[in-house]
Order: structure tokens, then C-alpha cells, then sequence
């Protein structure tokens, strides 16, 4: 447990709205889950050949984009948004051999609305971005995290910690 761990924005000036603000979190996410997605697959020596998104943020034509553009994949968006029952339900019919296989069942009951096919160009700069600054940028603030953790709530493990400006 790292409690000192904070999110952060970078690169930002005056021109920038909100528009901005809500694109980096977006990006970010999509940053985060490519790494963790790197690491799973080189771990298995196993990789996909496109990405299904699911759930609320899967809605927006622009998310999806991103995550074609991050992961330089094709992004499926299913018709179905809520994977969780679906999966059950897959899991379900094999199990009572109404399919054969998880192939097949997926096949048959998994349908695709649609899908957004990376941009070479955004999907260079995402690679640049990710390689380059994404991946390293822990590295670099880790350390002033930490001391602006111990000034707004004392050294970190001290139960004498400063009061919380919010409880104030």
C-alpha cells in the first residue's frame, strides 16, 4: 500500500478546457490498461488480435477510438454492454452443454455493434507518448508525492498526522 500515490496531469496551459482535461483522463486510462495488458501478454507469450471494451465508457465513440489508437488494435464495442451477466451466461451454457466449447458459445451469443480501427498516426504518437514519458513518469514523481503526503498528513506511517484541510 502506497498511500502517497496521487494522480497527476502534466503538459497543460491557459488554452486549455475542460475538453482537454476529460481527453487526458481517457487517455490515461487507456495508457494504463495497454501497459498492464503488455505486461499480461508478454507474461503468456499470448497476443490478442483486437480488444472488446465494455461497460459505461464503452458509450462514447471517443473512448473507444482511444483505445484503438493505444493499443494499435482493432476495438470491438458488442451490442450487449454488460459482459459480467454475459460471461455468466456463457459459463452457463457450457456447463449445461447447450454448446460444446467456450469457442463456440462465445460465437453464438456474443454479438459486435461495432468496431473502431486504430489511426496509424494517433496510434504512433500514443506509442511515442507511452514509451517515452507514460511509462516512466512514476519514477519522476513518486518522490515529491511522497513529501507532499507527509506535509498534508505527516510522515508517512506517523499516526500524529496534520489535520486534513477538508475536516477543518
Amino acid at each position: 500500500w502506497e498511500p502517497y500515490k496521487r494522480g497527476i496531469m502534466i503538459g497543460f496551459d491557459s488554452s486549455m478546457d475542460y475538453a482537454w482535461i476529460y481527453r487526458s483522463i481517457l487517455e490515461s486510462v487507456a495508457l494504463t490498461l495497454k501497459n498492464n495488458y503488455d505486461n499480461m501478454c508478454n507474461e503468456m507469450n499470448h497476443f490478442a488480435k483486437h480488444v472488446i471494451i465494455t461497460g459505461g465508457g464503452s458509450n462514447s465513440d471517443l473512448f473507444m477510438q482511444i483505445f484503438a489508437d493505444v493499443f494499435n488494435l482493432p476495438a470491438r464495442r458488442n451490442a450487449i454492454n454488460g459482459c459480467a451477466s454475459l460471461g455468466a451466461a456463457i459459463n452457463t451454457a457450457v456447463g449445461l452443454g447447450l454448446y460444446p466449447d467456450y469457442a463456440t458459445a462465445v460465437d453464438k451469443m456474443v454479438r459486435v455493434k461495432d468496431i473502431f480501427m486504430p489511426v496509424e498516426s494517433n496510434a504512433k504518437r500514443y506509442d511515442a507518448m507511452n514509451k517515452g514519458i507514460f511509462k516512466d513518469l512514476t519514477k519522476h514523481t513518486d518522490v515529491i508525492l511522497k513529501k507532499s503526503y507527509e506535509v498534508m498528513h505527516g510522515e508517512l506511517g506517523n499516526a500524529d498526522s496534520i489535520q486534513s484541510w477538508s475536516n477543518a
